[in-house]
């Protein structure tokens, strides 16, 4: 992603910001219109926070007593105003910006100076248009999804069919989506290729960014490079590569998918561990898909993060035949 396309956004939040305060302003004027008085106390209001400052600026011996003094006369003009919005039936808020996030005032940034969830939401939805993500979605989705290209017939010592078994995924997974806000849930999907798992990770993230939710998709190949570039390229570093990094430990839900794909070292197994538990004390949802077996994990990745996993994970595991073995 390059600088022009956040550049975009900030003129975006710009011009939002600008029609809000404008709308605003219209509002104000058609009160002061309709309203006796209204627009001289707001003129008194202005006037005694100017002589709070000039007052702040001359420190003057009774600088305390003068301030306090002013601050009381604004209240009463404040409570005068407020009688006046009762009296005339005009929401209280009637001529403050209506500002389209409430959260950054169409910003871009909060409070504390993070980045906002809807700028969040920008970004991915740029990124999602730049790879083939956006077509993928469009195809894998729960309303293509077809529970009866699963087996019905017993597999292996497994106590469910697989059409049984993906029942349940199905359902922890409708949960997992309907949920979002009220658990702390995080998703494991393991087991076999061509099985489900991927289309399963698409389903949800599409569910997701359909309610406007901030989700990064990523597959752990690119995961590691993003992570690699990051550390060890910094002076280089693409704003795209940038701003994925920051969306792994900000993005309300982060996918990984393909563990196991990579390859791993003491790099990425540090580097794994710090995502999984970074997010889990903002309390970010995970979602991990590997074609590993829970066994092979366990001697694949570093204690640490497999503590991690197993106590903070809900593990389904997908079996049957591979599916587009299948379909050939």
């Amino acid at each position: 992603m390059n600088r022009q396309i956040i550049e975009n956004i900030m003129t975006g939040y710009n011009k939002k910001r600008l029609k809000a305060e404008q709308d605003a302003d219209l509002r104000k004027d058609e009160l002061y219109d309709r309203v006796p008085n209204l627009e001289e106390i707001d003129k008194q209001i202005k006037l005694n926070s100017i002589k709070i400052s000039k007052i702040f600026l001359t420190k003057s011996a009774n600088q305390e007593e003068e301030i306090s003094k002013i601050k009381l006369e604004i209240e009463s003009l404040k409570n005068k105003k407020k009688g006046l919005f009762i009296k005339y039936k005009i929401p209280q808020n009637f001529t403050e910006p209506d500002f389209e996030c409430k959260m950054c005032s169409d910003t871009g940034y909060t409070q504390d100076g993070k980045r906002c969830k809807c700028f969040n939401k920008q970004i991915t939805n740029h990124l999602y248009q730049m790879s083939n993500m956006v077509h993928m979605l469009k195809k894998e989705n729960f309303d293509s999804f077809d529970i009866n290209v699963f087996s019905s017939e017993p597999y292996s010592s497994e106590k469910l069919t697989p059409k049984q078994n993906m029942y349940n995924i199905l359902q922890s997974c409708d949960d997992f989506c309907s949920n979002f806000d009220k658990t702390n849930m995080n998703l494991l999907f393991y087991g076999g290729t061509g099985l489900g798992k991927t289309f399963m990770c698409n389903c949800i993230a599409k569910s997701l960014i359909d309610e406007e939710r901030v989700v990064l998709y990523q597959s752990a190949f690119n995961l590691f490079e993003i992570l690699e570039n990051h550390k060890f390229n910094r002076a280089t570093e693409s704003e795209e590569n940038r701003m994925n990094y920051n969306l792994m430990f900000e993005s309300e839900l982060l996918i990984i998918d393909d563990l196991g794909t990579e390859f791993n070292n003491s790099f990425t197994n540090a580097e794994l561990f710090n995502i999984i538990n970074e997010r889990l004390i903002t309390e970010k949802k995970t979602i991990i898909s590997t074609n590993l077996s829970l066994e092979q994990l366990a001697s694949t990745y570093s204690d640490r993060i497999m503590s991690r996993v197993f106590n903070n994970f809900v593990p389904l595991k997908f079996y049957g035949k591979d599916l587009r073995w299948e379909s050939k």
